[in-house]
């Protein structure tokens, strides 16, 4: 050995040690989602600290790395985390409480009254550590969302270990956490100092749509927004009613009112469903930079209409995907999502081909990354990206036999065969148990906070 060294020495060759890192995931399918898709049968991610060093075949990350922590995913698919790009967290608890409506019939007549009788910053605490577990049993690490309380949806998120990008919401009549829009844009503020340059939470403000907000609110969210330098989210053409809202003040459509206000420049936004949309307004959304959220099931379940996911994609709109809150869908599974986006657009088009399952992924991942303004941090497994990743189990009857890793992530698998969550090379899930929150008393605390909301609605 003393030999071989030396010689090596002698001609200008040191021999390497494998580098430390916290946290090797190998031997599982690594589907990378970086520039060329790869997919690696054999593979492993290295991880130091917070960051992805390495993405390769199992036996070459082992000769450069050795990590202080192994997770071996033998027989699994290792991922990047799931991105929800549009949920109300907190409204979990509200899941199933009014089903099979319209939607302004659904918010007007039960949701509406019901928040009004039960939403607190207790209630919020608890709706989210419910929506977090969920998020995390099933492979979310990232998620976007508007919802009142937002410092307790932050809080709450941050201490189970989730990533989130979350918008404080202004809406013009009276709500829980603020009598007038003025005070909700004080409440943005102060929420958006307390979370600014948080390492995994991005506060946002979140202007909830144009028939809740008249135009003068609309902008001063936007002026909030441009001012923190925080991103902008809106749920925007969801119905046909909003249509009409929009031509009556004026405008051919939802997205040409509030591009009129000027509402699209200056700060990075998310629009939650884009159901009735022109190809001018793609066009506009795109020219704007505007990312769009699709959520499939929600604007099913509600009867909202179909987005034209096939238009957004050809005009190189930044896609992601979306659950909706619990409240409308009835979940937060995301795998659910992109089967339903697939069969949706392929109903929707007649055409087998409109998004296929690599498609699906991609709006689960890199393209809700991109519509967060966050592909450069997130989305792929890539050195030099955040580490949030995930491994799925694919030994279930439905899951055999595999011969495309890619097409039973979309259409055969679900948010319960998820093993194992990372986020920020921190390991919130392992062999399917929560590392992060106690599951049982989360649960407990849910379904006592249920018979509140049920005694309450009685009333």
């Amino acid at each position: 050995m003393t030999i071989t060294l030396a010689l090596l020495a002698l001609h200008g060759v040191e021999a390497r040690q494998p580098r430390s890192v916290s946290l090797v995931v190998t031997g599982g399918t690594v589907v990378t989602m970086d520039a060329a898709r790869r997919v690696l049968v054999d593979g492993a991610v290295a991880v130091d600290a917070d960051r992805i060093v390495a993405v390769g075949p199992a036996a070459e990350i082992a000769a450069a790395y050795r990590g202080r922590e192994v997770i071996d995913a033998t027989g699994q698919v290792i991922l990047p985390g799931l991105i929800n790009t549009h949920t109300h967290a907190p409204m979990v608890l509200y899941r199933g409480l009014a089903d099979d409506l319209a939607l302004m019939d659904w918010l007007q007549q039960y949701i509406f009254p019901a928040e009004a009788k039960t939403v607190s910053p207790a209630f919020v605490r608890t709706g989210t550590r419910l929506a977090v577990l969920e998020m995390i049993q099933s492979g979310t690490t990232a998620y976007a969302d508007m919802y009142y309380f937002q410092e307790e949806v932050a809080a709450v998120t941050k201490a189970a270990g989730l990533r989130g990008v979350l918008g404080q919401t202004i809406i013009q009549f009276p709500v829980a956490d603020a009598k007038t829009p003025v005070e909700g844009l004080a409440r943005a503020a102060a929420y958006i100092a307390r979370f600014k340059n948080d390492s995994l939470i991005v506060p946002a403000v979140a202007t909830h749509a144009l028939y809740t907000n008249d135009p003068k609110t609309l902008i001063a969210g936007r002026d909030l927004a441009i001012r923190e330098r925080v991103p902008l989210l809106i749920h925007l053409a969801e119905t046909e009613d909003e249509v009409k809202v929009a031509k009556e003040r004026g405008a051919t459509s939802p997205t040409a009112y509030l591009d009129g206000l000027g509402f699209f420049t200056g700060a990075t936004t998310l629009a939650a469903h884009g159901v009735w949309v022109s190809p001018d307004d793609i066009a506009t959304l795109a020219r704007r930079g505007v990312g769009v959220s699709h959520n499939p099931e929600s604007n099913m379940k509600l009867a909202s209409g179909t987005a034209p996911v096939t238009g957004y994609l050809a005009a190189g709109v930044a896609l992601g995907l979306g659950t909706d809150g619990a409240a409308s869908n009835n979940d937060l599974d995301m795998f659910e999502a992109m089967r339903q986006a697939s069969f949706l657009a392929k109903l929707a088009t007649r055409d087998p081909r409109a998004v296929g399952a690599q498609t699906a992924l991609e709006m689960a991942t890199l393209g809700g990354a991109r519509a967060l303004g966050m592909a450069d941090r997130l989305g792929s497994l890539e050195a030099g990206k955040l580490a949030d990743l995930i491994t799925v189990r694919m030994g279930a009857a439905r899951q055999t036999p595999m011969y495309d890793p890619v097409s039973h992530l979309v259409y055969t698998t679900r948010g319960d065969d998820v093993d194992t969550t990372i986020v920020g090379g921190r390991v919130l899930m392992r062999a399917r148990h929560v590392l992060t929150l106690d599951a049982p008393a989360v649960l407990a605390e849910a379904r006592a906070a249920a018979e509140q909301v049920r005694a309450a609605v009685r009333k």
